[in-house]
């Protein structure tokens, strides 16, 4: 405990933090220009993280009550939390999960406690793993669409989604191999939570869904309790009087904690900083669009966030954690070489969340070190290109188009026409230039050979554990393992404690905070922008994204 925490440690009284994880759990704060009225600010996962670190690190703090609904993340973001809660139980302190609803994902995270109650009329949805992947050929062709799309690598299946109508042979083995290595760890998971055999966790989940007291009977919980006699129920088993406090209220704590260590850090070499920065989504070139679910992660818009910290001398290192399952392939590696340019003066650690695949997976090659979840999504390294021809859908309603042209391939990437045989063999040539300088950047900055680099590329889909066995990534775990990196990567002394400063920058004026009512539109006008900028890329580093994994 340092100089700072001695200074808030007579106002802190609280000894258990509540913690609320309920829908979308973002990775990056969308700041706008104006404020948005009464909206309540929605936690990140790097603020979720610093609360644990704050539990971890306070020993008035006896534990934690999360209390978990209808979570909208991936495997890697929930895993990050259940490992994190796990670590604290593993010191002593006292983890409690509410649960008002609980799947895979919920009940995932819900191992990690001493106890796990769940609300009266409440299932638990544990049924195990699905993939589901939507196929649109035969719904083109009714259309009258003909999708002209390939993909580079054996396993590159993006393309099918609008060529087939069921999953290829190399697909399939994909995908069996990724849903089987991530059931595994979730039954191995459970299993270590919970301390039951890996056999007994499979039999309970080859026969769930289970209601409350049917979940009580076979000890996938302790109990059963309505929200309002959960506080009674901890007091007993932590044998102490609770004094909660919110997670916003303890982050806020934190927070001002840390602009202390900042002020006192421009007059100090005791506080050097770490840099965080989180972005997230389709890659494309220019300005990152949107929010949420549809938000694009702009190569303009990052680069110009790293040139920021690129050039504050204070910051000795920096963790970028992308969330991406790729896009343009220009756009990545303007990223990644922008990185490659900061790796020369400081420390760049990657930290991959849920998915960090193809683009997102060239970018994380321009750090000195990659970290992943051993349940992210990554690898995917190939190319897509091709185009629709909407001739016929043309002929449908009845609209014809007429062109004049001064060059012979000038209609090549046209929707009016499919590709001739010379322009289909030019497209291969351009598909076969990119790929070969994406397996080269692998194999040179994995320090793998050719030979090595393209057999565990082929537009292959691997989780992290696999990729680790790979050799794509050099760590498994969170952002924390990430930070630690980097501070030994930029040779900072274990007796100091740095600053994390999270990088971020405004999206503009968030007209959606005050018209609610226009979400829709909103959203719609969001994805036809993504679509718009990726159209514009002819060829794309992207993985398979129409997977439903759950």
């Amino acid at each position: 405990m340092d100089f700072v925490d001695n200074l808030f440690g007579v106002f802190e009284k609280a000894n258990f933090v509540e913690i609320s994880l309920g829908g979308e759990i973002p990775e990056e704060q969308e700041y706008s220009l104006l404020p948005s009225i009464g909206t309540k600010k929605k936690l990140t996962i790097w603020d979720i993280e610093k609360i644990l670190i704050g539990i971890e690190h306070r020993p008035k703090v006896k534990g934690a009550i999360i209390k978990i609904r209808d979570l909208q993340i991936g495997f890697a973001r929930a895993n990050l939390i259940r490992a994190r809660l796990n670590d604290l139980r593993a010191q002593g302190k006292k983890i409690i999960v509410y649960l008002e609803s609980g799947g895979n994902i919920e009940y995932l995270i819900a191992s990690s406690a001493d106890a796990i109650y769940l609300a009266p009329w409440a299932m638990l949805n544990l049924i195990g793993l699905k993939a589901e992947v939507s196929f649109y050929k035969d719904a083109l062709d009714k259309m009258g669409v003909l999708a002209h799309m390939k993909g580079f690598g054996e396993y590159k299946s993006a393309s099918e989604t609008f060529t087939r109508n069921s999953m290829s042979k190399p697909h399939k083995e994909m995908i069996n191999s990724i849903v089987g290595d991530l059931e595994e760890q979730l039954e191995q998971f459970i299993s270590e939570g919970r301390g039951i055999s890996r056999k007994v966790v499979r039999d309970l989940i080859n026969n769930g869904p289970y209601m409350a007291d049917k979940a009580k009977e076979l000890s996938l919980i302790e109990g059963i309790l309505n929200e309002g006699e959960l506080e009674e129920e901890v007091s007993k088993l932590s044998s102490t009087k609770l004094r909660l406090i919110k997670d916003a209220n303890f982050l806020r704590t934190l927070n001002i904690k840390d602009k202390i260590r900042s002020l006192i850090g421009k007059f100090s070499t005791s506080y050097p900083v770490i840099a965080v920065i989180a972005d997230s989504g389709m890659i494309t070139l220019g300005s990152s669009r949107g929010s949420g679910p549809v938000k694009t992660l702009g190569s303009g818009s990052l680069n110009k966030l790293l040139d920021k910290v690129s050039l504050d001398r204070n910051v000795k290192g920096l963790v970028l954690r992308v969330l991406s399952p790729g896009g343009s392939a220009v756009a990545s590696d303007l990223i990644c070489r922008k990185l490659e340019e900061i790796s020369q003066k400081k420390s760049v650690v990657i930290s991959m969340s849920d998915v960090a695949a193809s683009g997102g997976y060239l970018i994380s090659l321009g750090a000195h070190k990659i970290v992943a979840d051993s349940m992210t999504i990554t690898g995917s390294i190939g190319i897509v290109s091709g185009k629709f021809d909407l001739n016929g859908l043309y002929a449908k309603l009845g609209i014809t188009k007429e062109s004049v042209i001064k060059a012979k391939n000038a209609l090549m990437f046209s929707p009016n026409k499919g590709f001739s045989k010379d322009e289909e063999k030019k497209l291969l040539e351009i598909m076969e230039f990119y790929y070969e300088q994406f397996v080269t950047k692998v194999s040179l900055a994995r320090k793998m050979d050719f030979v090595k680099a393209e057999q565990v590329s082929r537009g292959r889909v691997w989780t992290g554990k696999q990729a680790k066995d790979h050799g794509l990534i050099d760590e498994m775990g969170g952002i924390t393992t990430a930070i630690q990196i980097a501070k030994e990567e930029a040779e900072i002394s274990e007796d100091k404690t740095p600053i994390f400063k999270f990088y971020s920058e405004p999206r503009g004026l968030q007209i959606s905070s005050f018209v609610k009512g226009s979400a829709i539109v909103n959203q719609l006008t969001d994805i036809m922008n993504n679509l718009s900028s990726l159209d514009r890329e002819k060829v794309l580093t992207i993985m398979p994204f129409d997977i439903n994994l759950k």
